[in-house]
């Protein structure tokens, strides 16, 4: 569910009625969606909507699992090796970081840039699975799947930065 570039960037006036996709977007002139202002908040079923853009997006939450697994890799890893470990945490963890500030962002070479450096972070997390594996500091199924799930995000990544260019 990767939303469309229009959706990514915000940067359009209110007064553009439309896209370079030809779907009618609201202009001032529209009433509001729902009176109630919390009622668009919520799901039909009572399910809370996402507050946040990134929250909205599939690369986040794919991110999200490759900073927790990477996190368990890394509480595993032997002492004498804690910098691969700490240093596969804190880009892991940077990946999912910027990815949501880059969707949060209004401008697109902002949000661009985000994701980029968030892709740069992704590389370094497979760079971290291939020395777990190299050295053998951690089971290789569990940096295999890192490395996937990397490479996933980066691609996703790639996707949205091609959308905002």
């Amino acid at each position: 569910m990767e939303p469309h570039a229009d959706e990514l960037d915000d940067c359009r006036s209110p007064e553009q009625d439309t896209s370079h996709d030809g779907l009618a977007r609201p202009t001032t002139h529209d009433p509001p969606a729902t009176a109630d202002a919390h009622a668009h908040a919520h799901a039909p079923d009572g399910v809370a909507q996402p507050a946040f853009a990134h929250e909205k997006l599939d690369a986040y939450r794919v991110a999200c699992e490759m900073a927790v697994l990477a996190n368990r890799i890394a509480a595993r890893i032997p002492r004498g090796h804690r910098n691969i470990a700490d240093h596969l945490v804190r880009s892991a963890s940077n990946s999912v970081l910027l990815l949501a500030e880059g969707a949060n962002r209004r401008g697109a070479a902002s949000k661009r840039q985000r994701f980029v450096e968030s892709r740069g972070e992704c590389g370094e997390v497979a760079a971290a699975g291939d020395l777990i594996v190299g050295m053998d500091l951690g089971p290789r199924p569990e940096a295999e799947r890192l490395k996937a799930l990397a490479g996933r995000v980066s691609a996703m990544l790639t996707g949205l930065i091609c959308r905002l260019q």
